[in-house]
């Protein structure tokens, strides 16, 4: 893992922390709400922040409306990963007839199939983004960026079983998943730059 890498995970993992800040007060349903509109936001000001520390914001496409469709597509597919976890773990129970979770903190099987759900939603979407940004599209970055959705619930459920509360729940599923999201991307963007430097200076 090199400077640029870690530059990268950090932005994604702050984001991640301030994200379960905002949603640390209030009810339920303001946190939902919270989670709904502000994840996809800080995502995509963490990886703008990285490409600015790194300086690897020089190799983006360029356009200021590229920028903002890339702030929208981060915000509607968080939306969208959220409700893809719901459906699942609304659903599931009936789909596959087994006992419903209490609470989402309880991590049942409903919440790990809601949860993988919303982290193929999310793996999509943010190489969507990367792909805006580069005007590259990586199939293997989808690839990583799944598995770093399935490292993220894994990750989750280890460190919520002791204590199974909603602050370990979302206190561990944001922070590690925003940062390893945000570490492939910036792999993802610095690989794309060497290529693009390497062709150069072949012609």
């Amino acid at each position: 893992m090199n400077a640029q890498q870690i530059t990268f995970c950090m932005a994604g993992l702050l984001a991640g922390l301030i994200c379960v800040a905002i949603a640390s007060t209030g009810s339920l349903e303001t946190r939902i709400m919270s989670l709904t509109w502000f994840v996809g936001p800080f995502f995509f000001i963490a990886v703008l922040a990285g490409s600015i520390i790194t300086g690897a914001w020089r190799h983006f496409q360029p356009g200021l409306l590229r920028y903002l469709a890339g702030l929208v597509l981060c915000s509607i597919t968080y939306a969208v990963a959220l409700i893809a976890f719901f459906a699942v773990f609304g659903f599931s129970p009936d789909w596959l007839g087994f006992q419903p979770s209490a609470s989402i903190a309880f991590f049942g099987v409903d919440v790990a199939l809601g949860l993988i759900a919303a982290a193929v939603v999310g793996a999509l979407g943010i190489s969507l983004l990367a792909a805006l940004l580069t005007g590259t599209w990586n199939y293997h970055l989808l690839q990583r960026l799944m598995l770093a959705g399935l490292l993220a619930v894994s990750a989750t459920f280890i460190a919520n079983f002791p204590f199974q509360r909603n602050w370990s729940f979302f206190g561990v599923l944001l922070p590690v998943g925003n940062a390893l999201f945000c570490y492939f991307v910036g792999s993802h963007i610095w690989y794309h730059d060497k290529t693009r430097r390497h062709a150069g200076d072949s012609n």
